[in-house]
């Protein structure tokens, strides 16, 4: 994740999607989101090489972060196009 964080507040469209946990300003967990409970109240990063599965409750002060698809898509665009 390298550009701009958008705070999410519904949880349920970001499943699949990798994003950033946070609990006030300070990043607890980076990952893809593995599950959201239907009450949009509680969330699973997966399991990542030595970090287990981890469970976030909105109940607890923790957010959620991501990156907005559009604001990193290419632009199609290479060297050659522009001439070089």
């Amino acid at each position: 994740m390298k550009n701009k964080l958008h705070l999410q507040l519904d949880w349920l469209p970001v499943a699949g999607e990798t994003v950033e946990i946070r609990i006030k300003d300070k990043i607890v967990r980076t990952g893809r989101v593995d599950g959201v409970t239907p009450d949009n109240q509680i969330l699973w990063i997966a399991a990542d090489g030595a970090e287990p599965r981890a469970m976030f409750e909105r109940s607890h002060n923790y957010s959620v972060w991501i990156e907005y698809r559009w604001e990193t898509a290419s632009t199609g665009r290479h060297e050659a196009d522009d001439g070089k």
